[in-house]
């Protein structure tokens, strides 16, 4: 190759990193989980402080933040392609007050919020391993409700100990242990990742894969489906 193609070679490829897409990934109500961007403390929007008094009186807190999921279904608008399920750890700005800064605070709800990452991407792998090993093309339409319920549940377990533990209980090597288990957790867990692109589902409010509409309804729970068989 002569060095005139070579330049020419290297142009291209610039040119098609340039042009690859790239997705936002917050809105200005909402911040989704993305590796390089952390809650900061001008992310607590809410104008309303009846969450962050009535904590601060009974726990001396100083901030009260909304961390959670945001979840949907899309599914294929013709047969042939296996449905798509997105849950997404989102910090909702306008839903989290502070009054005043408190470093520990901030450290523990991005904590709570790398957690929250842990639980998708363990949903994520769950849906995997549904579809691999029932070789079946819609796992989020029949499952996704159960799989995402359970570890909902789990997350909020965790952030009631972790609360408990580091703001209450104010145990001194609470949060450092919390921290090494998530961080390691997300280490094991990086192909299960939450991308820019499941964010910009959420903010763009539609689907955002072509052929695809979201799911008018999905199977529920049938984890309660199961417990309601048991106590009949």
């Amino acid at each position: 190759m002569d060095k005139i193609s070579f330049i020419l070679l290297l142009l291209a490829f610039g040119m098609n990193i340039v042009a690859q897409e790239t997705y936002p990934t917050e809105s200005e109500k909402d911040l989704y989980w993305q590796p390089e961007r952390q809650i900061q403390f001008s992310d607590y929007q809410s104008t309303i402080d009846i969450n962050c008094i009535k904590y601060n009186e009974k726990y001396g807190v100083q901030m009260s933040s909304n961390i959670g999921f945001r979840k949907i279904v899309d599914v294929p608008k013709k047969r042939g392609k296996i449905d798509k399920g997105y849950i997404v750890p989102v910090f909702c700005k306008n839903c989290s007050c502070i009054l005043s800064e408190d470093s520990l605070g901030l450290l523990v709800d991005r904590l709570l919020f790398d957690i929250t990452e842990t639980c998708a991407r363990s949903a994520r792998k769950d849906l995997s391993d549904f579809q691999i090993t029932g070789n079946i093309d819609n796992p989020n339409a029949m499952f996704f409700t159960s799989i995402t319920n359970k570890w909902d549940e789990f997350r909020k377990g965790v952030f009631a100990t972790i609360i408990k533990e580091v703001l209450v209980d104010k145990i001194d090597t609470a949060y450092i242990s919390w921290r090494k288990i998530v961080d390691e957790k997300l280490e094991q867990t990086k192909e299960y990742a939450t991308t820019p692109k499941d964010c910009y589902r959420f903010v763009a409010g539609k689907p955002v894969e072509k052929g695809y509409k979201q799911a008018k309804t999905i199977v529920g729970d049938m984890r309660r489906n199961k417990e309601t068989e048991k106590t009949n």
